[in-house]
């Protein structure tokens, strides 16, 4: 029940700062963009990237923190991880794909054990009573040893590894437990961050300044408004930008107006908002997640989806593609798992046979709805009313997101559900925790010997290629039990002025790797 707790905890966080942006069902009125010259002095400063963003995090320590906000805007900006996930314009997305960031280089001696070399050239920022040095390969030791404190909410990171070792050539050497493909995405993680144990002497790592080896400084003000500045010392390329400000809106109509007036060049819509804005000069990037979003589960262990043709007529009787472009108008349909590339993900064609076919095994039972909002209100019960349609004599149960985390996540005394799942960021943790038999997080009860299988061959093949066909395998044989899949899978639209040019369309993992590459134009 740790790891489940922990998973609620995730859900709480995560409900407070959703990546889904809804379709309203009522147009948002939004004023026509107008010519707008800024008071003197009020010009956008020369190289200074100016966005608008909703939320803030509870505090600056990333190993003790889950806050998205904490990631993409936040304090974790200021560091560098031991890998990094590659994003750039050309990148193919959904990715998970990573790459050297403190390291210069990385090999995997055998299945259990991986050695990184650490950046020759790689420093630390200055700071008061804090002179800039060489990062060590002591220095990460004591950063993954921390990260990996019992109690901490990030030790899943480190679950495979068994001792973390400096060595005397400048590098670091990880042994497992068991082999774990996944390891490079985990160190990847914008929570896997380094910290220079010696610039912490006196300092509250909650609250006070952010000392990093990053590509930024970070900075945030008393208002909330957090800024990046490119630090020139970097050991790699160094931004686009000489400079980010985030500035804090109180929601996204907000953030709109602040666009429209020139106050800011980026910010996050929802498609209704986006309608009134395309064709007046704005450009928009769409950025598709993994591991986020809307999960659509039926209860294997009791009737009536203890049988499985009625869980297939269940299916059958769903239109998930169109839920979703009703609601939410972008994102996509999926059994969820996170891929490397889109190449691991199931083709569309086979996901679409899982809802196309008779549904002639109608059933009476409820469908608990978690009330996260009134998209996924509205989201649920438009499900609710296929299935009535196709024979079902379904009650919907509308529930608070107290209730919804008791009655499925913990308890699992419900029917059928549609709600939030846990952010979960590398494909053996979605496969372990929803999919298999003995999954934490596995609350439908789907599970099968020759699914679990699939689930422990592909984790311990390293091969990418083979692994990949493994995925693709276990998502069809998920599907297959027609008990679980994502019919929201969270996409989130940013539009921008002229001003702002290659804004790459991934963010894996939460991170804010990609702002390195956003460059305004000029």
């Amino acid at each position: 029940m740790r790891i489940a707790a922990a998973a609620l905890a995730l859900m709480i966080l995560m409900a407070a700062c959703s990546s889904l942006t809804p379709k309203p069902s009522t147009p948002t009125p939004t004023p026509t963009p107008t010519p707008y010259v800024p008071p003197r002095g009020l010009a956008p400063e020369a190289g200074t990237l100016r966005v608008a963003v909703t939320g803030a995090a509870p505090h600056r320590d990333l190993h003790q923190v889950v806050s998205e906000w904490a990631t993409l805007f936040g304090a974790s900006l200021g560091y560098s991880r031991i890998m990094r996930y590659v994003v750039g314009p050309g990148q193919p997305v959904p990715s998970l794909a990573v790459e050297c960031d403190l390291c210069s280089d990385w090999r995997e001696v055998d299945p259990l054990t991986y050695e990184f070399a650490i950046h020759p050239e790689a420093r630390w920022q200055n700071a008061e009573n804090f002179d800039s040095g060489p990062v060590t390969p002591q220095d990460v030791v004591w950063s993954l040893e921390r990260l990996r404190t019992p109690g901490f909410p990030h030790t899943a990171l480190l679950d495979s590894v068994d001792k973390i070792e400096p060595l005397i050539e400048g590098e670091v050497r990880l042994t497992l437990h068991h082999p774990d493909p996944d390891l490079p995405q985990k160190l990847a993680s914008p929570y896997a961050v380094i910290m220079a144990p010696g610039s912490l002497d006196q300092v509250n790592i909650r609250t006070g300044r952010v000392v990093g080896s990053g590509p930024w400084r970070f900075n945030q003000g008393q208002s909330g408004q957090a800024k990046l500045t490119a630090w020139k010392g970097h050991y790699r390329e160094l931004p686009q930008n000489d400079s980010i400000v985030f500035q804090p809106v109180a929601n996204l109509d907000v953030g709109v107006q602040a666009l429209l007036r020139d106050a800011v060049d980026m910010t996050q819509v929802t498609e209704e908002q986006w309608d009134a804005l395309e064709g007046q000069g704005y450009r928009s990037v769409v950025f598709q997640r993994q591991g986020r979003g809307i999960a659509f589960g039926l209860n294997t262990r009791r009737a009536p989806f203890d049988d499985i043709e009625v869980r297939r007529s269940a299916f059958h009787a769903l239109n998930p593609h169109a839920a979703l472009a009703e609601i939410f108008g972008i994102g996509t349909v999926g059994v969820g798992v996170p891929g490397i590339d889109p190449s691991w993900l199931l083709p569309q064609d086979q996901l679409a046979s899982a809802f196309d076919g008779p549904s002639d095994a109608p059933a009476l039972f409820t469908l608990t709805v978690a009330n996260f909002g009134e998209e996924y209100v509205a989201h649920g019960e438009l499900l609710g009313g296929q299935l009535r349609e196709a024979g079902f004599d379904v009650m919907v149960d509308v529930v608070p997101r107290g209730v919804y985390l008791n009655r499925v996540w913990t308890d699992r005394d419900y029917d059928a559900f549609v709600g939030p799942l846990p952010p979960t960021d590398t494909p053996n943790a979605f496969m372990f925790a929803l999919l298999h038999t003995r999954g934490s997080s596995n609350v439908t009860g789907i599970g099968i010997a020759t699914l679990d299988q699939l689930i422990e061959a592909q984790a311990v093949d390293l091969v990418p290629e083979a692994r990949r066909a493994l995925v693709i395998r276990v998502q069809e044989a998920a599907l297959a039990q027609a008990a679980f899949f994502m019919p929201v899978i969270s996409a989130e639209r940013w539009a921008f002025s002229q001003r702002v040019e290659d804004v790459p369309a991934g963010i894996p993992g939460g991170s804010g790797d990609f702002w390195r590459h956003v460059r305004l134009a000029g």
